[in-house]
C-alpha cells in the first residue's frame, strides 16, 4: 500500500497542469472573443509564470 502522504505527481508535473490550464484559459478567451484586454493580461501573467517554471524546473518539459 503507497504512503498517503506521498504526492501522486512532481512538483514540475503540478506546475505543469497549472501552466497547461493558463494556456487553456488564453485560448479560450481569445477564440471566443472575450476581452481583448484581459487575454493580453492573462498572456502577460502567462510569461511571468513561464519564466518561474523554467527557473524552478529547468529540465522539466525539454525534448531529448
Amino acid at each position: 500500500m503507497a504512503n498517503d502522504e506521498t504526492p501522486k505527481h512532481t512538483d514540475a508535473e503540478y506546475y505543469g497542469f497549472f501552466m497547461t490550464g493558463l494556456f487553456g484559459l488564453i485560448d479560450d478567451g481569445s477564440l471566443s472573443g472575450y476581452s481583448g484586454e484581459g487575454v493580453v493580461l492573462l498572456c502577460k501573467a502567462r510569461d511571468l509564470f513561464w519564466e518561474e517554471f523554467q527557473s524552478r524546473h529547468p529540465d522539466a518539459w525539454r525534448r531529448e
